[in-house]
């Protein structure tokens, strides 16, 4: 596995772990924030997928 595959991995494992802090949360403000994160974390490792899936087709 390569280092890219090893950073999206752990952007993927940490919007998981943000997502169910925001759904055990009982404080609004702590619930907004971490599905907030979860979604840019999520969003970040899927553009990074992506872009990793495009230069493999390149090459």
């Amino acid at each position: 596995m390569t280092e890219i595959e090893n950073h999206i991995e752990q952007l993927e494992r940490t919007a998981a772990e943000r997502a169910l802090v925001a759904d055990l949360s009982t404080t609004i403000d702590i619930r907004v924030e971490n599905a907030r994160l979860a979604d840019e974390l999520r969003l970040l490792a899927a553009r990074l997928r992506a872009q990793q899936q495009r230069k493999a087709r390149a090459h």
